[in-house]
């Protein structure tokens, strides 16, 4: 009876250890892939601070939209960030001084954003850059390297001009030249349906927020975006009520970047 017993209980013995090592080799495997996950290509590790941030950011002004736009974000002390154009009038050149006034973010988003232009070829795409960057040093002694491309960096329109590699060209050519370039990951899709909704301009964006990411949130403040402008206030509130800090893009702001 007593070896029997002993039988059992080395038995039992065994059967734990062996459980025990099949847990371990699964978390270490599950581990493993959450860190390799964390290093694909375009992707920048995010810590749990960043996960609770949302970044406004308004592509295509100034225009009049835009002095709207930081009166409301001055409301709420939030600073954005602005991808502009150039705009030589008297309504785009008050709109960049306020945008450096107020503390924002400027940031490029081509001199034309003409795409029979700026996606021809890579040169074509540079040189309508460098037009924009020369716009905001000669008027403002503005320089920064953060970027947009119209359309993103996965845009299928740009073929239409460049072929089927002009955006890995340039994406290619951005990081030669120190360029660093922001997609988003929430779409408001005020430049795409529901660009004169602000109520589903609002629900796109609120529906897209998560505390599990880095929310780069994209809307525009061009002339025709005034809907944008009347969602920003509620979005903002959302945002405040449910645990997200607003702020600007900065050099240490996680880039999102769509499929590379």
């Amino acid at each position: 009876m007593s070896f029997k017993n002993n039988v059992r209980k080395k038995f039992a013995a065994a059967f734990v250890y062996l459980f025990v090592c099949c847990l371990y080799c699964t978390f270490s495997v599950q581990t493993a892939y959450a860190e390799a996950s964390d290093k694909r290509p375009g992707l920048i590790p995010i810590n749990e601070e960043s996960r609770k941030v949302a970044y406004l950011t308004f592509d295509d002004g100034p225009s009049t939209n835009t002095i709207r736009i930081l009166d409301i974000l001055d409301t709420y002390n939030i600073k954005a960030t602005f991808f502009v154009m150039a705009n030589s009038t008297a309504v785009g050149m008050n709109g960049y001084k306020e945008m450096i006034d107020r503390g924002h973010t400027i940031a490029l988003h081509t001199y034309s954003h003409n795409y029979n232009q700026i996606y021809v070829s890579t040169d074509e795409f540079f040189e309508n850059i460098r037009q924009l960057e020369t716009f905001l040093w000669d008027h403002f002694s503005l320089k920064t390297n953060v970027i947009r491309f119209p359309g993103g960096s996965r845009n299928s329109s740009s073929k239409l001009y460049g072929g089927p590699k002009i955006m890995d060209n340039i994406i290619s050519r951005c990081d030669e030249l120190g360029y660093r370039y922001f997609d988003w990951n929430v779409d408001s899709n005020d430049a795409g349906g529901d660009g004169y909704n602000s109520n589903k301009i609002y629900n796109n964006v609120i529906n897209g927020l998560s505390h599990s990411k880095t929310n780069i949130v994209l809307m525009h403040d061009s002339e025709s975006h005034s809907a944008s402008v009347d969602a920003l206030r509620n979005i903002i509130k959302y945002g405040k009520n449910n645990g997200y800090t607003f702020k600007a893009i900065t050099s240490d702001t996680p880039i999102v970047r769509h499929g590379v």
